[in-house]
This record gives C-alpha cells, sequence and structure tokens, in this order.
C-alpha cells in the first residue's frame, strides 16, 4: 500500500510487478502486448500502470527495441586543439541539424591524448551506447575503422582512410586544393614553391604531399626537400616551420600550408625579418580556420563548406543505420540488394586574398 500512498511518483517496472504480485517477465510482456499474456492479466497491469504513474526506464526500452536513437562521434582532445576549433564547430551544427530531421541525437566522445586509440571506442560500442558511429581524424590505416568492419557496425568516417573504398566517409577534396594551389602559384612565376604541413598521424596530411608533388611534377618544377617540412600542430610548430623555410637557400618564393597557427607564425616571423606576406613571400593557405581572416594582409586560400559536410555526414551515418538493418534483413531474403556506402567529397573553392603575389620571373 506504500505504493498507492505515492500515486504521484513514477514506478518501475519492479515496483509494478511487486504491487501486482506477478513476475517482471509477465509485467514486461503484458506492456509490450505480448501474445502470451492472458488478456485479462495484460488489462490488469495496464490499468495499475496507469494508475501508479509507471515510467519505463529508457535504458530497457532501447535494450528491448535494440535502438538507442543516438549517434555517437569520436573525436581526438589534444593539447594543440588542432580538430576542436571553429572548423569543428561548423561540422557539428550540420551535423546535428541533419540528425535531427530523423529524430536522432548526437553525443561526442573524446579521445584522451595518452589514450590507446581504441579504448574510448571500445568503451561506447561494447556498452552499446549509440546505434552508429563517427570517426573523426583518421589515420592512413586506421584501428578504429578495422574494429567497427569487423565488428560489422553502422559507422562513418570523417575524413577518408586507405581502405576509404570499403567503408562510407565524408571528406574535403584535399587533392583538388593542392593542385588549385599549385597551379594558381605557378601561373603567377613562382618556382619555388613551399610546403608546411602539420606533423600529425591524419590521412589528409599525405593526402596533400601526394598531391603538391604531383602538381609540382605537372608543372615541371623542382621539389627540394627544404623547401617541405612537417612541424607539430601548433603556433610553435608554425614558428619551427617558419625558421626552416626561411632559413632554406634559395628559400621558397611561395608556401602553402594548412595548419592556422602555421600561418600566424609564418606572418609574425615575415614580419621579424623584415619581409611582408604578398610582397616578398606568397601564402596561400588550404582549408584554415576562421579566425585567419584577421591576418593583415589578408589570407589568400581555399575554402570549403564545413556546415555542409556536416549535413552530409548526417546523411552518411542514416544511411548507414538503414543498410546495416538491409544488410540482416537480407540473410533471410537473398535476392534482396543492399545500398551503397555514401562517400562523399566536398568540393574547394578559391578565397581571394593579399597574401600571394605575381612573383618576377627573374627572382
Amino acid at each position: 500500500m506504500h505504493i498507492l500512498g505515492q500515486r504521484k511518483a513514477l514506478v518501475g517496472i519492479r515496483d509494478l510487478a511487486r504491487h501486482l504480485d506477478i513476475s517482471i517477465g509477465t509485467v514486461s510482456r503484458a506492456l509490450n502486448d505480448r501474445a502470451d499474456v492472458n488478456p485479462l492479466t495484460r488489462q490488469r497491469v495496464r490499468e495499475a500502470a496507469a494508475k501508479l504513474g509507471y515510467s519505463p526506464n529508457q535504458s530497457g526500452r532501447s535494450l528491448r527495441r535494440g535502438k538507442t536513437d543516438l549517434v555517437a562521434m569520436i573525436v581526438p582532445s589534444r593539447s594543440d586543439d588542432t580538430l576542436i576549433n571553429t572548423v569543428f564547430l561548423s561540422v557539428l551544427d550540420g551535423l546535428k541539424r541533419r540528425l535531427g530531421q530523423d529524430d536522432l541525437d548526437l553525443a561526442i566522445f573524446l579521445e584522451g591524448e595518452k589514450e590507446e586509440r581504441l579504448a574510448t571506442l571500445r568503451r561506447v560500442t561494447e556498452r552499446g551506447l549509440a546505434d552508429a558511429l563517427i570517426v573523426a581524424d583518421t589515420g592512413g590505416a586506421d584501428p578504429r575503422v578495422e574494429y567497427l568492419t569487423k565488428l560489422r557496425r553502422p559507422f562513418v568516417t570523417f575524413g577518408r582512410t586507405k581502405a576509404a573504398a570499403r567503408h562510407a566517409w565524408v571528406d574535403p577534396d584535399f587533392e583538388g586544393a593542392i593542385k588549385g594551389a599549385v597551379d594558381r602559384l605557378a601561373a603567377l612565376g613562382h618556382r619555388r614553391i613551399g610546403l608546411a604541413l602539420p606533423h600529425v598521424a591524419t590521412n589528409y596530411v599525405d593526402l596533400i604531399e601526394a598531391g603538391y608533388r604531383r602538381a609540382m611534377r605537372a608543372h615541371d618544377l623542382a621539389i627540394d626537400e627544404a623547401w617541405e617540412v612537417r612541424r607539430p600542430a601548433g603556433e610553435r610548430g608554425g614558428a619551427e616551420a617558419a625558421e626552416a623555410l626561411l632559413a632554406a637557400d634559395p628559400r621558397p618564393t611561395a608556401i602553402i600550408l594548412t595548419d592556422s597557427m602555421h600561418a600566424a607564425a609564418l606572418y609574425r616571423r615575415l614580419s621579424e625579418a623584415g619581409l611582408r606576406p604578398g610582397r616578398d613571400v606568397s601564402i596561400l593557405a588550404l582549408l584554415p580556420e576562421a579566425r585567419t581572416q584577421y591576418l593583415i594582409p589578408t589570407l589568400t586560400s581555399f575554402q570549403t563548406d564545413w556546415t555542409e559536410i556536416g549535413r552530409r555526414l548526417g546523411e552518411a551515418v542514416i544511411a548507414e543505420i538503414a543498410r546495416t538493418s538491409d544488410e540482416q534483413s537480407a540473410q533471410a531474403t537473398t535476392d534482396k540488394a543492399t545500398p551503397k556506402r555514401l562517400q562523399f567529397k566536398m568540393a574547394v573553392e578559391f578565397s581571394a586574398g593579399e597574401s600571394v603575389a605575381r612573383i618576377d620571373a627573374a627572382k
């Protein structure tokens, strides 16, 4: 009778079973309209549930339905914060909006800087916390992708891997960006074009480096190891990259970079050396953060629509959830074809600035 005295309070399935003096299993089957429950018992359970203010446990409901209506995104958390920035926030905005259209929620799980790469992913996956996963900051050979592929879990990567043909992904067109950068600088008379990349184990850096070499060869331009540097992401790495490039003999007349803090450090180092971007050294950035817009002179760059990339990630993960469900049902219906994985490369566009200029052919 203690329960009856608190009718306004929400009760769980154990309280309901105790009040009715029947098993939890019977209560559960009755609430889910199972045919193996006596109709009178089913009616009695439902009336008591309404009377007592029964509230189903969400975890239990998720377990029974086999769904959580949650998508988990696994992202790195490093001291240089190379991913958690304005770019990432724009991606999240587009992703969250698209998932919301299908009544899905988004949860972010951070990988610790010194944490084993699979640890966070294993916890999320083995505890059944999400219906699907998005893996960010992908490496060429990414153990997280291999893990999810073996488990046949629905997932999408924000960024490609060397096994990109075998999984769903969304990524900017880094190859188009680096080719466009070299083409534009070569057309302006630059023959010594340098490249500064962050020293991180992500696949996009390798894509840019390979594209740079292809584009330089296409223009019959020399590739000098002194003009191609990799340094840690962030401001300190940018300072190191600037020192290395300016110390080269001969030094590059133009520099392509990707890290926004590298750009800021290079601007500062050029100023200290009495040089000006766009006059003495041309600088062109690939897909930089929005904060680089405050650099003076204005930074010339290639840009992409990060919010649209987020939306495409949402479409891809929704498609993967449906595809996995179709694969499971196709086990009984062999003639049913499952949809293809969504693989999308987002276009890039040139954004004019003042940090790139034509060079005298004699220099």
